[in-house]
């Protein structure tokens, strides 16, 4: 095959990002059409992936395209369009896009300028695509910055009432990460003395220990790398940029930052700093942990404290992505595993959330839960979603966020033994806060206007039974996305303990 899947893959969902923007009122059905098409490139890629082929990525193509060079007269590094996908990637190019999907018909009534609307959402799905299935470090950057873009500007023209001071507060906060991480990123290559922004040679060299980076030198960069990926997580005491982004933006916006964009931030810590920087690893391990915990506690305990639903699911993703931290701190093999099990889960069970609130102020006009009540019998199919979202991210068994939260506190278990009892402790808060929100919201005693209140119309109620259909298959199923994740070279790059050696 000329061209691969991936290439295919990025096409389609860029051109239909384009035709989308200039397609006026017919902007719905050109974005439901690409994004169709998107997930249907997606399965077939699916179907196209070997499990039992872990040494290297997978649907490769690489072409050259410039040559980059540090200083004047310098031997130049080429740069190349490099794309392949893996055990830890294509997992999440099938969450995007389906989420994407979701969004689109979520909003399929959107009057305020669809055509941009719908194409920036597109758009926002073609730049995560590129950054899960990029294999250069400079084709990464690109499509990082790409999806930075038209998510400033969902946020800043179809946001809330202080959505301009939330779209900057995201953007100067992101992009200030990014330039930490790319600066990182070179100096990783250009110190290294590795000569390549190829994935696949980096982690054969690193395999091969040929590295000349000191061990200070690690450090350094390995703190700038968790920094710049940790804001986008995001990590905790970097996460304010998070509740303003989420609760002022609309809701397809909400659903595309949880659901995948925070997913990027963990990507980049699996795919660059932990496997590539040994030393610096071994040394933050530490801090990562702390950092996890207080994420995870913090998350939780001010989920307890919130009114507005939409903020409540934003501190409950900083709860969530903590653990996914925690798991990638451990650096096991059950430990990468439930981190990407994780990101799979909370990107569908937080997709499901926040269109629950934001149909909730459709149909109620506010998303306050202390002012709404009795929605099971006014708003019964609404109730039903938020029960089985609400259910799903406290980690019900058969739903899926079960089997990603016990292997991550299994590995927990096995790397830090009784420390485990404080992810279970915010687990039980978790529990708490959201059967406490359904108590009021779905079981109490009417409160709001119900005279005019409606149910689900017909575009929200299937892209939400979309996403609840899928919560509930990978829940029961969950081997359907874990039989890809050990397909992948980076459960193959020796550790750090002074003589190699697989990961335990």
């Amino acid at each position: 095959m000329l061209v691969s899947p991936l290439t295919l893959l990025l096409a389609v969902a860029f051109v239909g990002a384009g035709a989308t923007f200039f397609a006026g009122p017919k902007a719905r059905w050109v974005a439901v059409i690409f994004s169709g098409a998107t997930v249907a490139v997606v399965v077939y890629t699916l179907t196209q992936f070997q499990l039992n082929f872990t040494l290297s990525y997978q649907l490769l193509e690489v072409n050259h395209w410039f040559t980059f060079a540090a200083l004047p007269g310098a031997p130049g590094i080429s740069v190349d369009y490099a794309v392949g996908v893996d055990g830890i990637s294509l997992p999440m190019v099938l969450l995007s896009s389906v989420v994407t999907l979701a969004a689109v018909v979520y909003h399929w009534e959107e009057e305020n300028a669809p055509g941009p609307f719908f194409g920036l959402l597109l758009l926002v799905n073609a730049g995560v695509l590129g950054v899960f299935v990029s294999l250069d470090v400079l084709l990464f950057f690109v499509f990082w910055e790409v999806v930075l873009i038209p998510m400033f500007f969902l946020i800043g023209r179809w946001g809330g009432a202080r959505r301009h001071y939330a779209a900057i507060k995201f953007f100067v906060y992101t992009h200030v990460a990014s330039v930490v991480m790319f600066v990182a990123l070179l100096a990783m290559v250009f110190l290294g003395g590795w000569g390549t922004f190829d994935f696949v040679n980096l982690y054969g060299l690193q395999t091969l220990n040929q590295s000349a980076l000191s061990s200070v030198t690690q450090v350094l960069l390995f703190g700038s790398l968790l920094f710049g990926f940790g804001v986008k997580l995001p990590m905790v005491p970097f996460h304010t940029w998070l509740p303003d982004a989420h609760v002022e933006a609309p809701t397809g916006g909400s659903v595309l930052l949880a659901a995948v964009l925070l997913k990027m931030g963990a990507y980049g810590l699996i795919r660059f700093a932990m496997p590539l920087l040994p030393v610096g690893r071994e040394v933050l391990t530490p801090l990562i942990f702390f950092l996890a915990f207080l994420s995870i506690v913090w998350g939780a305990f001010l989920s307890l404290a919130q009114r507005d639903l939409k903020r409540l699911v934003a501190y409950s993703s900083i709860n969530h992505m903590g653990i996914v931290l925690l798991a990638i701190g451990l650096w096991t093999q059950v430990g990468v595993l439930a981190a990407v099990l994780l990101m799979f889960a909370h990107g569908l069970v937080s997709a499901v959330l926040f269109m629950v609130s934001g149909s909730m102020h459709h149909a109620y006009g506010t998303r306050d839960i202390p002012s709404v009540g009795g929605m099971s019998a006014y708003t019964p199919r609404l109730s039903t979603m938020l029960m089985v979202g609400s259910l799903a991210s406290l980690g019900l068994p058969a739903l899926v966020s079960f089997p990603a939260e016990f292997s991550a506190f299994f590995a927990t278990w096995e790397g830090l033994g009784l420390l485990v009892l404080i992810p279970l402790t915010a687990l039980v808060v978790t529990a708490a806060f959201y059967l406490w929100m359904m108590q009021r919201l779905s079981f109490g005693p009417p409160r709001g206007s119900t005279l005019k209140t409606h149910d689900l119309p017909t575009p929200e109620l299937v892209a939400l039974s979309l996403m609840v259909a899928l919560v509930v298959l990978y829940g029961i199923l969950p081997f359907l996305v874990a039989q890809y994740i050990p397909a992948s070279p980076l459960f193959h790059i020796p550790c750090f303990s002074g003589g190699g050696g697989v990961c335990p």
